[in-house]
Parts: C-alpha cells; structure tokens; sequence
C-alpha cells in the first residue's frame, strides 16, 4: 500500500511540474499546432530559450564509412545568386508544408527567439533549430524532427544542417548550390546518416528521405524552373 501511494505521488508531482513548466514556458505551446512536436519539447524539456542552447548536433564525420549516404542533384534554369535567396530567406509555412512534412517552430540562437508557422524568416543561418513533423504512410504515422543548421557559407552558397542528440539519428546534410556553363543553378543534397538500425539505414530511410527532400526543394523552388520532377 505504501508502494502504491509512493508511486502515485511521484506520477502527481511529475505531471504538477510539467504543467508548471508549461504555464511558465517561453515557448507558445498554442501556436504549435502539430501533437508530436509539442510531445518532443515537453519530452525534452524545452520550455524556456536557454534549454535550446542545450541542443547538442550530432553531425557526421568525414571518412567514417559507418554513414550511410545519399545524393540527389538536379537544375534550375535560373541564376545561383537568385536560388540562393530562395533557400536563405524561406516561409516556413510554405517550405515545409505537404504531403510529408509540416513545420512547427524554429529556434534561433542569435536573437533567441521563435518563429512559428505563421511567422516570417528573414534569413537562415548557423545555430537555428527547426522542429517539423514527418507525414509517413500517407499520414498514418507521424513523427517529429529537428535540425539545426550548424554552417551558412553565402561565399560557396553551401548550408550544412546537422541531426540532434536526442534523435533516432545522427548524421549531417549539404545544400550545395554551383553554377552550371549556361548560367544556370546546379543544386546539390548530399546526405549521411546511422542510427542503430541498419535495416532503417538502408532499406527504410533512404526512400523516405528522398520523398521530404524532393518535396522540400519542391516548395523552396516554386515558381522556378528546374529538372526536379523529372529525375527519377
């Protein structure tokens, strides 16, 4: 009986203290409309900005051959100065909406503060998170994500975007944007990833993956012209 009580009252104070973390978060639960994503906060303890800052990435290392890799490359019939800005200054409600993906928030670490799906981004750059649900089995399933973008390179036109701790994956992804002899935008994705599943890594993962990444690049180059749809 006295096990039983005990138990209890630890349920009772942990779910007091969830809710007061709630009630006095800097996070605007409210405005985050997807389950899972708020799940994956509460889960870690993010309410307030400095918890973010404790978002450690787990990028791939170069040479490790225990990554897996995937690469997909396509054209855009537009000038890579244009493209650039394209995926610099993305809306978040626009860039991840779709069949696979929704957004839910982003943290930026250099004016500490959020953007929420019905909010504006003025720029990407190094240290932002953004926290989007995965739609999979034809929304069936669905999961929570982020990445933080831990490299901006405006010289090269290159993003680097890194998985976090607390994922089921650790690994890191390139947007390489170069110019073609025409003028044009070459656009490359190039991806490493593991986790603790190979039959994920390499039965599972890539094929979704390419499916959020397609559509990704899909909703950034709206209005552009490209090859993506018809690569196969």
């Amino acid at each position: 009986m006295m096990f039983t009580r005990l138990v209890f009252l630890i349920v009772l104070l942990a779910g007091g203290l969830s809710a007061h973390c709630q009630l006095s978060s800097e996070v605007d639960f409210e405005r985050i409309h997807q389950k899972k994503i708020r799940k994956l906060l509460v889960r870690n303890n993010l309410f307030q900005k400095k918890d973010f800052k404790k978002q450690e990435e787990v990028c791939s290392v170069s040479g490790d051959e225990t990554f897996s890799r995937h690469f997909i490359s396509f054209v855009v019939k537009d000038s890579p100065e244009n493209t650039w800005k394209a995926y610099k200054s993305p809306c978040p409600r626009k860039t991840w909406c779709g069949k696979m993906t929704s957004f839910g928030v982003l943290y930026s670490s250099d004016d500490k503060d959020f953007t929420y799906s019905d909010g504006e981004i003025d720029s990407l750059g190094s240290g932002q998170i953004f926290y989007i649900q995965l739609h999979l089995l034809g929304g069936l399933f669905k999961l929570a994500v982020a990445n933080k973008i831990t490299d901006v390179d405006n010289e090269n036109r290159v993003m680097k975007l890194c998985y976090l701790s607390n994922g089921a994956s650790e690994g890191s992804q390139y947007i390489r944007l170069t110019e073609t002899v025409e003028g044009y935008t070459l656009i490359e994705h190039e991806s490493f990833f593991k986790s603790k599943s190979k039959f994920r890594d390499k039965k599972l993962y890539p094929k979704i993956h390419e499916k959020i990444i397609r559509e990704y690049h899909g909703n950034v180059l709206a209005g552009f012209d490209s090859n993506l749809k018809s690569l196969k």
